[in-house]
C-alpha cells in the first residue's frame, strides 16, 4: 500500500505597499481618536520623502484634529518624515519618540504647540 503524501502549502509572504493615500487614511484614523484641548490651536505640515513622497498637514482647533492632503503655509510646525517610518509609527509599531531620537523624523518650529500635536495624537491614543 503506498502512502499519501500531501504538499505543503508555500508560505505565503504579506506584501504591503505603502502609498501616499495610505498614509492620510491613516493618519485620519488615528487623529479621529486625539484627545486635543478645546483651548489648543496647532497648524502642522507633513512633508514625506522616501518611498512614498507627498505633503500633508494636521490641525487641531477646537478640541478637534484633522487631517488634510494639502500644503498648509505658515504652519506652527514642519514635519519631515520618512514615510516608511511615519507609516510604522502611525501604525504604533515604532514610538515617535524613537523615530525622532534616530532622525528619521524632524520637526522644527514652536516648541509648546508640538508638545500639544504629540500629547494629542501619538502618545494619549
Amino acid at each position: 500500500m503506498a502512502k499519501s503524501i500531501k504538499a505543503k502549502k508555500p508560505a505565503q509572504e504579506e506584501v504591503s505597499v505603502i502609498t501616499y493615500d495610505f498614509i492620510v487614511d491613516t493618519f485620519k484614523a488615528k487623529v479621529a481618536k486625539a484627545k486635543a484641548p478645546a483651548d489648543a490651536r496647532v497648524a502642522a505640515q507633513v512633508k514625506l520623502y522616501g518611498t512614498v513622497e507627498g505633503v500633508l498637514y494636521i490641525l487641531i482647533a477646537n478640541g478637534i484634529a484633522v487631517v488634510e492632503p494639502f500644503d498648509y503655509k505658515g504652519a506652527d510646525i514642519e514635519i519631515d518624515a520618512d514615510s516608511d517610518v511615519f507609516a510604522s509609527v502611525l501604525a504604533g509599531n515604532k514610538s515617535i519618540s524613537t523615530a525622532i531620537a534616530d532622525g528619521d523624523i524632524k520637526m522644527q518650529g514652536n516648541a509648546g504647540k508640538a508638545i500639544v500635536l504629540g500629547d494629542a495624537v501619538f502618545f494619549n491614543n
